[in-house]
């Protein structure tokens, strides 16, 4: 005779095969979900983070450097949010838009200074330097490349290597910076490689972080629009 279970089961009740079985299925979802969750926040050991702190209210002279060639794009729209916010709190601010002033790759050829000024090179960065030098605020703006900052907004990082030589005639001013930035990937995972890259920044120029924002899940032009994330970037630009 073979043996069932289900034998002597009313009807409307659930057999303890069915209960032991459910059990197991929900015991496997759970250690599932656990594992992709664990994946997908984070792969790195870089936390990535959104946050800012508030300001003490006075004035500052701010410098934003967006990183996309794309104007009024997501990224674009989310500096310009921040721009809003802290223009309207009164604060100083200049833009340079490093994916539309075409600017050289640092060529490491320690002409730094040698004509007085931080490059040798002539494009876009005679622009940048000035306001790099009146800044005390500086504030990153990119969309998310390959894991990583856009190669346009890296030029302009590259290039401020003259302010880090032992030999340099003078520092930029900057004092503290904030990290503003959005992207396709739906996973904060993603921008660990930036996260880790600024983290390393702040303690080599002994910056202060003020602020980051990391946006998922935007790509097509525009569709930023509407999404809370520019409201608080308008709030960091408010309080900064």
């Amino acid at each position: 005779m073979t043996r069932d279970s289900d034998a002597g089961v009313e009807p409307g009740q659930v057999s303890r095969r069915k209960m032991l079985s459910w059990a197991g299925l929900a015991s496997l979802a759970a250690v599932a979900g656990g594992f992709a969750y664990k994946h997908f926040s984070s792969t790195s050991a870089v936390k990535v983070e959104s946050f800012m702190t508030s300001g003490s209210g006075k004035p500052r002279n701010i410098l934003v450097l967006t990183g996309s060639g794309r104007k009024h794009g997501n990224s674009d729209r989310l500096a310009e949010a921040f721009i809003k916010g802290a223009r309207e709190a009164g604060h100083a601010v200049n833009v340079f838009h490093t994916g539309r002033e075409p600017m050289s790759a640092c060529l490491h050829c320690e002409g730094c200074w040698s004509n007085g000024k931080p490059c040798i090179i002539e494009d876009s960065f005679n622009t940048l330097f000035p306001l790099l030098e009146q800044a005390e605020l500086l504030v990153f703006c990119s969309p998310l490349y390959w894991y990583n900052f856009s190669g346009h907004i890296k030029c302009a990082m590259d290039r401020m290597y003259p302010y880090s030589k032992k030999d340099r005639l003078r520092d930029m001013n900057v004092r503290e910076t904030m990290l503003l930035m959005c992207g396709q990937s739906h996973f904060l995972r993603s921008f660990a490689g930036p996260a880790e890259a600024y983290r390393q920044m702040l303690g080599y120029k002994r910056w202060k972080d003020r602020g980051r924002l990391f946006v998922t899940g935007v790509d097509e032009y525009g569709e930023i629009a509407g999404d809370r994330a520019l409201r608080i970037a308008e709030d960091m630009g408010r309080n900064v």
